[in-house]
């Protein structure tokens, strides 16, 4: 594989880095020297481009375990998305998607710790307790001194630092309390309407139509005793009619969630000291499954002689995953499966045949998995200012990331029991190890000046470098009986059963050049610019050179005299902004430049062979984003400040894994296909309600509004995977996650078939192969409206804060897998379904088509539809706290052992409120609903 050559900055520049989010500063004549947390954070930046801080004390406030769960609803247009169950990697984008490619590793934002890259992985578990300092970054200015790294914006995350002020401060916070169950997706059938619904689809597989007298008469027809078996088969239903189970509560139970945290922080105006350590843990919803997390962090900063400082800082991070009961079925999937009248010890009839030989043990036993996350950084800054106008300013960070997984599942396991494997070839056990290093490392120059406060000039350069690797290895293999050893694998397996072992690495590296310049004059006007130009490994060599620019200009009215004097407008500021920047994210160097690999399977005598792994497009160039953005903020009487942003983003040569003929070998190639449109507006406004005495109220509010679409397919209106596919993947015009489907009529009164209308107007039958002219949009599976309001109320010593999250504007597809037809009639199905399902000719307005359709008839049903789609608006209780603030002259009893407390109530996510009627409106799974968390908080500080 070819690389760039990179100069060895990071050989000159120890990797390390930190900074103060609360700067340290010394005077030197008219000089300050300050110890910065990140020296691309240039004041500069904020005067003409969207930088936006998220409020750490509201962000405290959710007892949540995952930092980025925690940031939803904290900035308009920063959308975080739950995809399942708590601790699962949510979906985070600024802005929407920037990539016709699918995937974070194509959209996500670029994270920066304290100057240096980190990994998403590693952003999910940061301790939120160490961070002084979130900014997001969304426009070119605001991003354009990362360069093709921060197309999808930027997070920018500053750590809480030393303090000099000559004594040490302790503080320790905890949080205790439990995971609720969260809301249910839909409601199940009780016993009584199973049993009858079983009878009625006539599977002799269910319990309800085994032992019903229709079966027995129609199985047994000239039986002498005839009327011996019914009632034999009724006291069997009797007998089951006795048991009610609600699986909903007897297996999603509540977790036990806590979060410790202790810090210590010290110095003097020389050196200063910042440590911590946080453990958290979340309880599984099976007995002994267990999340675990251990933190800690550590920095110094050091003053160097009368010119500068130096910074060096140490972090780590530990995640260990136990599972000792792993099920293929989750339980709370279990809970939409398990039939009312079975119970833990008994027969399970929810599974068919296979469910007379088990148990739920033998479901809830299946596997045990280990595995965790290793993840450490080191990170050292120098700032230095030799002259009284001149600083230097370096930094290098090294970030590690290491994942590693175990999964066992032993040949008493029923799923290597069903699996057909003979004796010797069952139990298997597969281990996968996977590390992520980042290197980076940034120096520049910076010429600052101001004459006698009307004219400031800031002019600077910088050369940053960056290096990313990657390595993958795994490991899987059979045979192993009982014990987790992979020593005790079959080696003399072969077909399906052989044991196999996988590795890959990747190599990504960048070089940027760039300049900066900017301009105040008496702080009323503000001009900003910058240039980069970037180089990736990840090009071919005559596209590998891609430029990065940004132009800025903000306007402060009410910094004029004659406007200084009323107290109507406090501060009235107006920004525009335009500029370009590069994007490679997710792009692989196999999909550039000739990579290839031993194949696993194919051999000419004892050599093996290597294959190449992908059709790569020596021509494939960078997307290029556009954005254009306007802003408008002000503040009226002191007491309401309001913010508005206008953005456009259009990304062309937009990349994506197009259909190519097989004559080539393979299905796809990366080329660059199209320009994808993101446009829309941001709201935020904060109001002061009141402020008497002891009483203070606010309020807080934001709107934003992300609309996406398809601008241009170069060569085509409308993009399909391959020639049969009915569906486009893509068509211009329209967003990129537009949901397309059948229209439909509803349920025919005399057929029980649903009835669709082809584009012409005509019926379709239910085996027809539809037309692409056949499908209409029906929606867009990502919401445009995110939005957030909140209330703060201060009484004395006391404080409440409450904070709701409202999403709208999205459609999501029922999945109806609770909807049973005849071959499933052995597992349960949603209340209600036996009234609203035709059964007989004339049964009209109903929901459920006939249950006798046979799989094969069933060509339309595997399309959504008019009718198995719904909006997936939500309203979310996203926050709420009561805290109280001890009083000082009651710390005083113990002696100023304690100089500051608190305590109180914390909860996250206490209910959504929606109208989708299936699964979880947000993730579009029936178990994926984010569970509530309710904790108790103290807070002390010695």
């Amino acid at each position: 594989m070819r690389h760039l050559a990179i100069p060895c900055f990071f050989c000159i520049i120890l990797p390390l880095h930190a900074q103060t989010s609360e700067p340290s500063e010394r005077k030197l004549n008219e000089a300050v020297v300050t110890a910065r947390p990140n020296i691309n954070a240039l004041d500069i930046r904020a005067k003409s481009g969207v930088v936006q801080t998220v409020n750490m004390k509201l962000l405290l406030n959710k007892p949540m375990i995952d930092m980025s769960m925690a940031l939803q609803g904290s900035v308009p247009g920063l959308v975080v998305i739950n995809r399942g169950e708590l601790g699962e990697k949510p979906q985070i984008r600024i802005r929407g998607n920037s990539s016709l490619r699918r995937g974070d590793a194509a959209n996500e934002p670029l994270y920066v710790l304290d100057g240096k890259v980190i990994s998403s992985d590693a952003f999910l578990t940061l301790n939120p307790n160490d961070i002084s300092e979130i900014k997001v970054l969304k426009d070119a200015v605001g991003t354009a001194l990362y360069g093709i790294k921060a197309a999808n914006g930027v997070v920018e995350i500053t750590s809480k630092r030393g303090n000099a002020i000559g004594r040490l401060t302790a503080s320790y916070s905890m949080n205790l309390g439990v995971t609720l169950q969260g809301r249910r997706g839909v409601e199940m059938m009780h016993t009584k309407e199973k049993l009858e619904f079983e009878r009625r689809l006539q599977n002799p597989l269910a319990p309800g139509y085994l032992y019903s007298a229709d079966y027995i008469r129609r199985a047994y027809p000239t039986a002498q005793d005839l009327e011996q078996r019914i009632a034999a088969g009724q006291r069997v239903l009797d007998s089951l009619s006795n048991i009610d189970t609600d699986w909903f509560e007897e297996l999603v139970r509540p977790n036990l969630y806590q979060s410790h945290n202790l810090s210590l922080r010290g110095g003097n105006e020389v050196t200063s000291y910042y440590i911590s350590t946080n453990f958290s843990s979340q309880g599984g919803r099976l007995p002994g499954n267990s999340t675990n997390r251990i933190t800690a962090r550590m920095s110094i900063d050091q003053q160097i002689g009368r010119i500068g400082y130096a910074s060096v800082g140490a972090d780590m991070g530990y995640s260990q995953i136990e599972t000792p009961n792993g099920t293929d079925v989750s339980p709370s999937d279990l809970v939409y499966l398990l039939n009312p009248y079975e119970s833990r010890s008994g027969k399970l009839w929810s599974y068919g045949n296979k469910g007379s030989y088990y148990t739920l043990d033998d479901l809830l036993h299946q596997y045990s998995k280990t595995g965790g996350d290793k993840r450490g950084g080191v990170n050292a800054s120098i700032n230095l200012k030799p002259w009284e106008y001149l600083s230097l300013d370096a930094v290098a960070g090294l970030d590690f990331v290491l994942n590693e997984e175990t999964n066992f599942t032993p040949s008493t396991a029923w799923s290597e029991r069903e699996s057909g494997a003979r004796p010797n070839e069952r139990g298997r056990i597969s281990r996968s190890k996977d590390t992520q290093q980042n290197l980076s490392a940034n120096v520049r120059l910076t010429y600052n000046r101001n004459w006698n406060n009307v004219h400031d000039l800031t002019l600077g350069a910088n050369v940053d470098a960056y290096q990313s690797d990657l390595d993958n290895t795994s490991l899987t293999g059979y045979g192993v009986g009982t014990k987790m050893s992979a020593a005790l694998i079959n080696q003399s397996l072969t077909g399906n059963r052989k044991p196999s072992v996988s590795s890959g690495t990747e190599r990504n590296r960048q070089f940027g050049v760039g300049f900066v310049g900017g301009y105040s004059f008496q702080s009323t006007y503000d001009l900003f610019a910058s240039y980069k130009r970037d180089a990736s490994s990840l090009l071919p060599s005559n596209h590998r050179w891609n430029t990065a620019w940004a132009v800025g200009l903000g306007w402060t009215p009410t910094q004029y005299d004659w406007l200084k004097s009323q107290d109507i407008v406090s501060n009235l500021n107006l920004r525009v902004s335009l500029g370009q920047t590069a994007n490679l994210s997710g792009v692989s160097s196999a999909a550039t430049i000739g990579t290839f690999s031993y194949h696993n399977t194919e051999f000419y005598s004892d050599t093996r062979l290597l294959k190449l792994q992908a059709l790569y497009n020596s021509q494939l160039k960078a997307e290029h984003t556009d954005t254009y953005d306007a802003s408008l903020s002000f503040e009226l009487w002191r007491k309401l400040s309001f913010n508005f942003n206008l953005y456009r983003r259009q990304t062309s040569n937009a990349l994506l894994d197009v259909p190519i003929p097989l004559s080539n070998g393979f299905t796809t190639m990366t080329r660059n296909i199209g320009v994808l449109r993101n446009e829309g507006y941001e709201i935020s406004a904060n109001y002061r309600i009141l402020s008497h005495g002891d009483v203070r109220l606010s309020a807080r509010a934001s709107l934003s509004y992300n609309r996406n679409r398809v601008v241009s397919l170069y060569f085509t209106d409308r993009l399909y995977l391959n020639d049969s596919d009915p569906l486009p993947v893509f068509e211009v015009g329209k967003p990129y996650d537009v949901l397309y489907g059948l229209s439909s009529t509803g349920i025919d009164p005399d057929s029980g078939l649903p009835n669709f209308i082809s584009a012409q107007g005509n019926p379709m039958k239910l085996h027809d192969n539809p037309k692409r002219s056949d499908f209409v949009a029906l929606g867009f599976t990502t919401p445009p409206y995110t939005s957030t309001f909140g209330l703060t109320f201060e009484w004395k010593s006391f404080t409440l804060d409450a904070d709701f999250y409202y999403v709208s504007g999205g459609v999501r597809r029922y999945n109806y897998k609770y909807a049973r037809m005849s071959d499933e009639a052995y597992r349960n199905a949603v209340a209600g379904m036996t009234d609203k399902t035709w059964w007989t000719k004339g049964d009209a307005n109903k929901v459920y088509h006939t249950r006798f359709v046979s799989s094969a008839s069933q060509t339309l049903l595997q399309y959504a539809n008019s009718t198995n789609v719904g909006k997936s608006d939500y309203l979310r209780l996203s926050m709420l706290s009561l805290r109280y603030r001890i009083p000082r002259n009651l710390l005083q009893r113990i002696g100023y052992v304690v100089q500051y407390a608190y305590c109180g109530v914390q909860a996250s996510n206490l209910f959504t409120l929606t109208s989708y009627a299936e699964s979880d409106p947000e993730s579009g799974r029936l178990s994926g609903t984010l569970q509530p968390v309710i904790a108790f908080n103290l807070n002390l500080t010695f």
